[in-house]
């Protein structure tokens, strides 16, 4: 099944929509951690700008002495910036206060140059703020950090946790699709056995109870009631055999003394042929009913399917001959089984029977032994592929205005013989004509 199964595309649309969600969810983590960080850096300046405005308002010496607080405190700044502009001289750790700030409360972002330890010049950027002074005027800033940094650490550790999330929706999808195509294949290989022919097969339902199970308790539930009418339809069909069966043998017995004396009817001898053609149809019907029923014991002997199939073809050859056929052997390999002879004779003598019947005049039937496989092949007319099932029921033909010779149960009891030896029968086109497989592989 692989990716094709929905429970596959599931697992995709499932893990797509979990790394969507990841990343809208990540973006809303950075967006309110760059915001709230920008918050911090403008309440530190404006703190640190209203601070030394109430020291400017309450210097009574005037700005000297906050020329020289200026000058201590810049000495020791780390990320703070102060610069003090006064009858023309800057104090601080500027050479210059930049330009176009705005005044306190409000802020402004200015580019900034830093020397690192080893001289090594970088771009950085302030946040800062002028508090007006009466003879000049005060900058108080803040170096922000690197946001570019942030920001590829940041992706950084969102891509590794998307990934993350990617492997584990991936690998949970995968162990969830293996359950789900195992559930699915069990009820897809059961219902294929029912397909075959097989009714008696149940689809297997767990005590869980899931949709699976509801599934497959129905499908049980109404292959139950299928099974139990096409019993009855074959019970009545049997009994209508077995009861009519003692009556037409008895009729047939006076008509057979009545065409043995002198001055018989003509038309008695045809009357015989058709009796002897409804019974050999209700013996095949009982004997079918018996062989589905399991009332035929099989002892499973070892058979040689290369033996029996030569035994089949030399009875039949002659009648081939008749018809304008050739019927030939070809065995390619030792086929020893287990089984019933007789009854594996039965339906390789009903394939040949068979293709005899409707391959047609002049055509070439070929018995082909290998192994555990038997296949009769013809080049007639062959069968469509709508029809390859429905030959197997009872009383099917396709000559449906029954010009042919036969019973239509050939093919039904070649299959119940192959399901009582646990063997597969199939039909396939030997284009031109068909192809009929039985398969004892499934013995071993």
């Amino acid at each position: 099944m692989g990716t094709r199964t929905s429970a596959w595309r599931l697992t995709l649309v499932f893990t797509l929509i979990v790394l969507l969600v990841n990343a809208g969810v990540l973006w809303a983590v950075y967006w309110i951690t760059q915001s709230e960080r920008e918050r911090q850096l403008q309440q530190s300046v404006l703190a640190a700008a209203a601070t030394f405005r109430q020291l400017a308002q309450g210097d009574a010496a005037g700005s000297e002495s906050l020329r020289r607080l200026i000058k201590s405190r810049s000495r020791h700044a780390v990320d703070t910036l102060l610069a003090m502009e006064t009858r023309g001289q800057v104090v601080g750790n500027l050479s210059r206060l930049p330009p176009d700030l705005p005044a306190y409360p409000a802020t402004a972002r200015f580019p900034l140059g830093v020397a690192d330890l080893q001289g090594e010049p970088s771009l950085s950027i302030a946040l800062g703020t002028v508090l007006p002074l009466p003879d000049g005027k005060l900058m108080v800033a803040r170096i922000e950090g690197d946001r570019e940094q942030y920001r590829r650490e940041f992706l950084l550790a969102s891509l590794i946790a998307l990934a993350i999330a990617l492997l584990v929706t991936v690998v949970a999808g995968l162990l969830f699709n293996r359950r789900i195509v195992r559930r699915v294949r069990l009820l897809g290989e059961g219902m294929a056995r029912i397909q075959s022919g097989a009714l008696n097969t149940r689809l297997p339902a767990r005590a869980q109870g899931d949709e699976y199970d509801a599934i497959a308790r129905q499908v049980n539930g109404m292959l139950d009631e299928i099974d139990e009418l096409l019993q009855s339809v074959a019970s009545v069909t049997d009994n209508i055999a077995h009861d009519l069966r003692t009556p037409l043998s008895r009729i047939r017995l006076r008509l057979e003394e009545a065409s043995s004396g002198a001055g018989a009817a003509p038309w008695l001898d045809d009357t015989l042929a058709d009796l002897d053609t409804v019974l050999e149809t209700f013996e095949a019907m009982l004997e079918l009913s018996r062989l589905e029923k399991g009332a035929l014991h099989l002892e499973g002997e070892p058979c040689d399917l290369a033996a029996i199939a030569g035994d089949v073809t030399a009875l039949l050859a002659p009648v081939a001959e008749e018809h304008g056929q050739t019927l030939h052997l070809v065995c390619r390999e030792p086929g020893p089984v287990r089984g019933d002879p007789s009854l594996l004779f039965r339906a390789l003598y009903n394939l040949v029977d068979n293709a005899i019947k409707y391959a047609g005049q002049g055509a070439r039937i070929e018995v082909i032994q290998g192994g555990c496989k038997v296949t009769v092949r013809d080049n007639g007319p062959g069968i469509p592929s709508a029809e390859c099932e429905r030959v197997f029921q009872r009383l099917y033909r396709l000559d449906r205005s029954r010009h042919t010779e036969g019973t239509g149960l050939g093919l039904s009891i070649v299959r119940a013989i192959a399901r009582l030896h646990r063997a597969r029968v199939s039909l396939g086109d030997a284009a031109p004509g068909l192809a009929v497989t039985i398969d004892f592989s499934e013995q071993e």
